[in-house]
C-alpha cells in the first residue's frame, strides 16, 4: 500500500506540473509595421527567426503594413500591442495619446524630396509654383519647404501618398519618399531624379522607432523590456549579417523585391543608423528637443513640450562607483578638449599670419573657409558625442551599455579632435611652402590638397577617383597653386550639397600635354555650371551657388593660375559626367633624370 501511495503521491506531482506549464506560456503580442516587407524592419525578422523572441518567452506575431495604415491607430485602439512609427509621435503624445517611444532605430530621418531632372539647371527652388505630393507624417519635408522659402503659397503641396506612376506619368513635379527605396525603383525604370534632404537646412529629424502604449508599460512592465531587449538583439544581428536576413526576407517574408533592391536598401540604411557609432535603440532628450523646436515653428506645437512619460526609461539602480569612473572618463574628454583647443588657437593664429603675408590674391576669409569646409561635420558629430555623454550621465541609469556608450563617444570625440587638429596642420603645412617661386611637382600638392578634404569628403558621401602623371615640374608658388585646388574642389562639394546629388563624384587627373605643359581636370557630376556664358563662372560677383553671395572663390582660383604661373583655367560642362569640368593649364618642365 505504501508503494501505491508514493506513485499516487508521483502521478498527482506530474500532474501538477502539467497543468502548470501552460500558465508560463509565451507572452502573444502583436508588432505593427507602417510598410510591407522589406529590409527596413530586418531586426524584427532576424529576432523572430532566430529565437530571441521566444528565448524572451514571446510569441510575437509581425504584421505587415500598407499604405493606408496608421500604425498609431492601430495600436490606440489594441489591435496590436506594438508599433514602427515616426517623429510625429511626439505631436500626438502632446495632443494626449498615451504613446511612449521605446527606442529609435534610424539616427536620421529618411524621408526627401525627389524631382524629375529635367536638366541641369534645378535646385530645390526651382519647385516653385509646381505640383507636391507630400505623404502624411512627413512632417520634416513641411518644416523643410518652409525653411527654404517654399511653402504653401509659393507650391502647390498635396497630401497624400507618393505614386510612383502619377510622378513618372507627370502628374506631379515631386514627390516624397524614403531615400533607402525610390530612389532604386525610378532608376530601374530610366527616371532621373533631383533628391533633396531637409538635412542640408539644419533638420534632422528622428527615423524609424518602435513604440508602445502607456497602459502596455503600465500592466506590463516586463514583457515590454523583453520586447525592447529582443528586438534590439535581432537589430544588432541583422546589422552585422545583414546578407543573411536579405536571404530571409527573400524566403520568408517577400517575393516583390529583388535581391538588388533591397541590397541597396540596406546599404542607404547604414548611412542613416549609424550602427558603428550610436547604439541601436539609443535616443537623446536633446534631438527631440530639437523636434519639438521644428514642429513649434511650423505651429504644430506650442510651448514647452515634456518628454517625461513619452520616452521609455529602463527601470534600475544607480550604480554610484561606474558613476564616478564615468565621470572621470568625461572629465578626460573634457581635458584632452581643452588641451587640443589650445592648440587649435596657437595654429589658427600662425595659419592667419601665412595666409596674410603669403596670399597676395586670396583673403583670408576665403582661405579660413577651407578649413571651415572640412570642420563642419566633425564639429556636428562631436556635438552629438558630447549629448551623448550628457545623456548618459544625467538622464540615464548608469549600466553596463551605458558604460558602452561613454566608451564610444570618447574614443569618437578623441578621433574628431584628432582630425581637426590634423586638418590645421595639413593646410598650414600647404600654406608655408615658402612665399617666392621654387620649383615643385604639383602632383605631390594635389595629392595633399586630397588628403586634406578626402574624410570631410566621405562623410558628405563623395568619392574621389584620381590619377597621376608625375613627370612634370612647376615653378612658382606652391601654396598659391593649393589654394587653387582646394576652391575647386570645395565648389564642387558646396553644389553637391545644395543640389542634392546622388551617388556625388568628383574625378582628378593630372597628364603632361604633347608640348611639355601640366595639365589638371577635376570633373564631378553635380549637374553642370548654370551661368551663361559658362566663362562668367570666374567672374568677381558671379557665383554658381544660390547660397553664395560672394561669388570670389573661382575668381580668385583663376587670378592665382594666370598671373603666379602664366597658366590657363577653363571651365566648361562635361556631357558624360552631367557635370562641371575645370581644365587647368600651366607651362612646366620634365625634370631630367
Amino acid at each position: 500500500m505504501k508503494s501505491i501511495g508514493f506513485t499516487a503521491r508521483s502521478l498527482v506531482a506530474l500532474l501538477s506540473l502539467l497543468i502548470v506549464t501552460p500558465l508560463t506560456a509565451a507572452d502573444s503580442v502583436r508588432l505593427q509595421l507602417k510598410w510591407t516587407h522589406q529590409f527596413q524592419f530586418a531586426g524584427y525578422y532576424a529576432a523572430e527567426a532566430l529565437g530571441y523572441y521566444r528565448d524572451a518567452n514571446l510569441e510575437v506575431e509581425i504584421i505587415e503594413g500598407s499604405p493606408d495604415i496608421n500604425t498609431a491607430e492601430v495600436v490606440l485602439k489594441g489591435d496590436a500591442e506594438y508599433g514602427v512609427g515616426s517623429s510625429s509621435l511626439l505631436l500626438l503624445r502632446e495632443a494626449g495619446k498615451p504613446l511612449v517611444v521605446l527606442g529609435v532605430l534610424f539616427q536620421h530621418s529618411p524621408y526627401v524630396l525627389i524631382s524629375r531632372r529635367d536638366s541641369a539647371l534645378q535646385s530645390l527652388h526651382d519647385l516653385v509654383n509646381k505640383r507636391l505630393m507630400i505623404e502624411p507624417l512627413a512632417d520634416e519635408l513641411i518644416a523643410y519647404l518652409k525653411i527654404e522659402g517654399l511653402d504653401r503659397g509659393l507650391a502647390d503641396i498635396r497630401e497624400g501618398e507618393h505614386n510612383l506612376e502619377s510622378f513618372i506619368a507627370g502628374e506631379v513635379d515631386a514627390i516624397s519618399a524614403y531615400v533607402t527605396s525610390e530612389p532604386y525603383a525610378l532608376r530601374q525604370r530610366g527616371v532621373d531624379i533631383n533628391i533633396y534632404s531637409p538635412r542640408s537646412a539644419g533638420i534632422d529629424f528622428y527615423g524609424d522607432n518602435f513604440f508602445t502604449t502607456d497602459d502596455e508599460l503600465l500592466n506590463h512592465p516586463d514583457r515590454a523590456a523583453r520586447f525592447r531587449n529582443a528586438s534590439l538583439k535581432g537589430w544588432r544581428y541583422a546589422m552585422d549579417h545583414p546578407e543573411e536576413i536579405i536571404d530571409l526576407i527573400l524566403n520568408e517574408y517577400s517575393s516583390t523585391r529583388s535581391r538588388e533592391e533591397l541590397v541597396y536598401e540596406m546599404e542607404s540604411m547604414q548611412k542613416l543608423i549609424h550602427p558603428e557609432l550610436i547604439e541601436l535603440g539609443y535616443m537623446l532628450d536633446g534631438r527631440w528637443q530639437h523636434i519639438a523646436e521644428t514642429y513649434a515653428t511650423l505651429g504644430m506645437l506650442g510651448g514647452e513640450v515634456d518628454l517625461d512619460g513619452f520616452l521609455y526609461r529602463e527601470n534600475g539602480g544607480q550604480d554610484y562607483q561606474l558613476a564616478y569612473r564615468v565621470a572621470a572618463v568625461a572629465f578626460s574628454v573634457l581635458l584632452v578638449t581643452i588641451i587640443l583647443s589650445l592648440r587649435f588657437s596657437s595654429l589658427n593664429k600662425k595659419l592667419l599670419r601665412l595666409l596674410h603675408v603669403k596670399s597676395k590674391f586670396a583673403n583670408i576669409g576665403e582661405s579660413v573657409n577651407h578649413i571651415s569646409h572640412q570642420w563642419k561635420q566633425p564639429l556636428n558629430d562631436l556635438g552629438l558625442q558630447v549629448m551623448l555623454l550628457e545623456q548618459t550621465l544625467f538622464n540615464e541609469p548608469i549600466s553596463e551599455d551605458s558604460k558602452k556608450i561613454v566608451r564610444r563617444a570618447t574614443a569618437k570625440s578623441h578621433d574628431l579632435l584628432e582630425f581637426m587638429a590634423g586638418t590645421v596642420d595639413v593646410f598650414s603645412g600647404l600654406m608655408k611652402m615658402g612665399g617666392e617661386s621654387i620649383d615643385f611637382y604639383p602632383d605631390s600638392i594635389v595629392r595633399k590638397a586630397l588628403s586634406f578634404v578626402s574624410d570631410a569628403f566621405e562623410l558628405d558621401g563623395i568619392v574621389i577617383t584620381s590619377s597621376f602623371d608625375d613627370g612634370v615640374q612647376l615653378n612658382g608658388n606652391p601654396a598659391e597653386f593649393a589654394h587653387a585646388v582646394l576652391v575647386i574642389l570645395n565648389n564642387a562639394r558646396d553644389v553637391f550639397i545644395e543640389r542634392g546629388t546622388d551617388s556625388p563624384r568628383i574625378a582628378v587627373r593630372s597628364r603632361m600635354t604633347a608640348n611639355g605643359h601640366y595639365r589638371l581636370v577635376i570633373s564631378d557630376n553635380g549637374g553642370g555650371i548654370t551661368v551663361k556664358p559658362v566663362e562668367r563662372v570666374f567672374d568677381l560677383g558671379v557665383s554658381d551657388k544660390k547660397n553664395d553671395e560672394s561669388g570670389v572663390g573661382l575668381y580668385i582660383a583663376k587670378k592665382l593660375i594666370e598671373e603666379g604661373f602664366g597658366g590657363k583655367v577653363i571651365a566648361s560642362n562635361s556631357q558624360d559626367q552631367d557635370g562641371a569640368l575645370f581644365s587647368v593649364t600651366i607651362p612646366g618642365h620634365v625634370q631630367s633624370v
